[in-house]
C-alpha cells in the first residue's frame, strides 16, 4: 500500500515526470493480471463460443487494434527513450491518429447497443435466449473504457490545436492526452484478450 501511495503522490506532484514509470508499471501489471486470469480460465470447463462477427466488423476491429498499437509504440518509445516525440515517430503517430478516430467511430456505431449493460441480464428478444451473448461483461466494460478514453485522447489534441488555451493549459492537455492514451492502450489489450477468450469458449 505504501508503494502505491508513493506512486500516487508522485503522480499528483509531477504527472509529466512520472509518466514513464507509470507506463512501465501499468503495462507490467496488466500483463500479470491477464496471464493469471488466463490460467484461471483454463482451469474451468469450456463454455459456449461467442457468436461470430461479420467480415466487415472484423476488419474495422483489426484497424482499431492496429492503429492503437501504432499509437502506443510511437508514443511510449519516444517518450520513454527521448522524452518527447519528433521526426518520423511524430509523423506516424499523427497519421495513425486519423485512422484511429475513424475506426473508433465505426466501432462505437456497431457495438454500442450490444455492449449495453442490461439490468437482470434479460435478452432483448427470444432469439437471444438460445445463444450466448455477443460480449461478456468484462468485454463490455473494456469497450466503454476504450470509447471514453479514445474520445478524451483525441479530443485533448483537437482542443490543443485551437487558439483557446495558454501555456499552462496546453501542458495540462498534454498530460491528460498521455494518461488517457495509456488507459486506451490498457483497455484495448483487455478487450482483445476477452474477445480471444470468448472465441475459445473460455469467457
Amino acid at each position: 500500500m505504501t508503494f502505491l501511495a508513493n506512486i500516487l503522490s508522485d503522480l499528483g506532484n509531477d504527472p509529466a515526470g512520472r509518466y514513464g514509470k507509470i507506463v512501465t508499471y501499468t503495462l507490467i501489471a496488466t500483463a500479470v493480471v491477464l496471464v493469471l486470469h488466463f490460467l484461471i480460465a483454463l482451469s474451468r470447463g469450456k463454455g459456449e463460443r461467442r457468436p461470430r462477427w461479420a467480415m466487415l466488423t472484423k476488419l474495422i476491429y483489426l484497424g482499431t487494434v492496429v492503429t492503437v498499437l501504432i499509437l502506443a509504440v510511437t508514443s511510449f518509445y519516444s517518450v520513454l527513450d527521448h522524452g518527447a516525440m519528433h521526426g518520423w515517430f511524430l509523423l506516424l503517430h499523427a497519421g495513425s491518429a486519423g485512422g484511429f478516430v475513424v475506426c473508433l467511430m465505426l466501432i462505437a456505431i456497431i457495438w454500442a447497443m450490444p455492449s449495453q449493460f442490461r439490468l437482470g441480464g434479460r435478452p432483448d428478444s427470444p432469439t437471444e435466449q438460445s445463444q450466448p451473448a455477443r460480449f461478456a461483461p468484462m468485454t463490455k466494460l473494456a469497450f466503454w473504457l476504450m470509447l471514453i478514453s479514445g474520445v478524451v485522447t483525441a479530443g485533448t489534441m483537437l482542443i490543443s490545436m485551437l487558439p483557446l488555451l495558454g501555456t499552462e493549459q496546453l501542458l495540462q492537455m498534454i498530460n491528460l492526452h498521455r494518461y488517457a492514451g495509456l488507459l486506451l492502450v490498457v483497455s484495448t489489450l483487455v478487450h482483445v484478450y476477452n474477445v480471444l477468450l470468448g472465441r475459445l469458449g473460455r469467457g
